[in-house]
């Protein structure tokens, strides 16, 4: 028997639960379609569903009250039933799904800070006011955690058209254009990024290909690259984030905890006296162990967390293609980007490694340095290709 319109009506039946969070549960409905929905399974997922959206709506019967915890809290179950509807999804598949709603949840709010960045409708702060707390309270106190010099064994790439240049062709023009990073009238320099050397295929390397992508390079045309070599390790601040998931920053600090409870507890047991206090009362002990991690936890390890997972959210959002060959356009798209720099500039950064945004092949990132006198082309890494 086809149990497939009963899914449907099911997944209708989720998208429409609340208007508050109507993006996030189309997610989920679109993740369930596409990922779990299997061939065989239509029974059982449309028994799960149905479970599962009628106690949504038991627990919420006023939709209005309903939290982002009720959606997150539908995806945990769902991934608990994950073994008998499709298999063959792993457990790290309903934490990515979990992630994804996360990030769903936080882009409608980010994106609107991020179009007028210092500026806001309701009164709630800025996305300046906002990242800027951060930045002073945590991110520039921890430049071990969030901060990268460069090294001389940073891969830095710069690609061209064409054949027959020398180094100085690598060094940018005075810049009369919006880019991303940089307004009209700052010459900034952009470089692909990695702290190794890796392969893309037989014939290019992940620095170059990432060069060929920000590009636009056009099959069959000449290219030309260079490597170049640091000459200063600046203060360069990594707002990249796309070789890591949220849920590896949000385990952070439950990770943390779990081991200073072991550690807690290792002591305990090897007390003669504290083993008589809490025998025969597990209750007492989980207190006392749980009140004493939390008194030793470290403010830096938690400000460390919590300011990562929030740059993690910031650059799932931020960061998109942008086409627009109009110049106004282009000022729309990147005005956010230029006021952020500024910021960042006379805050001391020297330069911001960011994310690749034109393949989702590779984690590819580049770097964007203030002053393009801080690396150096060298002459002997010139290569040559038709693309």
């Amino acid at each position: 028997m086809d149990y497939s319109y009963k899914i449907l009506i099911e997944l209708e039946r989720l998208e429409q639960f609340s208007n508050v969070y109507q993006s996030e549960l189309r997610f989920l409905s679109k993740k369930i379609r596409n990922d779990i929905w299997k061939d065989g399974n239509d029974l059982m997922l449309a028994s799960v569903l149905k479970a599962l959206n009628n106690s949504l709506e038991t627990q919420f019967p006023d939709r209005g009250v309903c939290g982002i915890g009720a959606v997150l809290s539908y995806a945990d179950t769902l991934g608990k039933y994950g073994i008998f509807i499709n298999p063959k999804l792993d457990t790290n598949y309903y934490e990515d799904l979990i992630d994804g709603i996360y990030l769903e949840n936080a882009k409608a709010i980010i994106d609107k800070k991020w179009e007028n960045i210092n500026s806001s409708d309701d009164g709630s702060k800025t996305f300046m006011e906002i990242f800027g707390e951060m930045f002073t309270q945590c991110i520039e106190k921890r430049k071990e955690e969030f901060f990268h010099p460069l090294k001389k064994t940073d891969v830095l790439c710069r690609v061209v058209s064409d054949w027959g240049h020398d180094t100085d062709r690598f060094i940018p023009w005075p810049n009369k254009v919006q880019n991303r990073w940089n307004p009209p009238g700052r010459t900034y320099l952009y470089l692909s990024f990695a702290e190794k050397k890796q392969n893309y295929n037989s014939e290019l390397s992940i620095s170059e290909y990432v060069c060929l992508e920000e590009y636009r390079a056009v099959k069959g045309e000449k290219y030309s690259f260079c490597f170049f070599e640091a000459l200063n390790e600046g203060n360069i601040l990594d707002l990249s984030y796309n070789d890591i998931n949220l849920g590896a920053l949000r385990r952070m600090l439950d990770d943390y905890q779990n081991m200073l409870e072991v550690q807690i507890f290792t002591d305990i047991i090897s007390d003669p006296i504290k083993v008589e206090q809490y025998k025969r009362n597990d209750k007492k002990l989980r207190k006392a162990i749980k009140q004493k991690s939390e008194s030793m936890m470290d403010k830096s390890v938690i400000e460390d967390a919590v300011a990562k997972q929030y740059l993690k959210m910031v650059c799932s959002c931020i960061y998109k293609k942008v086409d627009e060959k109009d110049d106004d356009k282009r000022e729309i798209a990147y005005k956010s980007f230029h006021i952020l720099s500024d910021y960042l500039e006379k805050k001391g950064v020297t330069g911001i490694i960011y994310p690749c945004t034109r393949t989702n092949k590779i984690a590819g990132k580049n770097v964007v340095l203030f002053n393009i006198h801080d690396v150096a082309p060298m002459a002997s890494t010139i290569r040559e290709i038709v693309y």
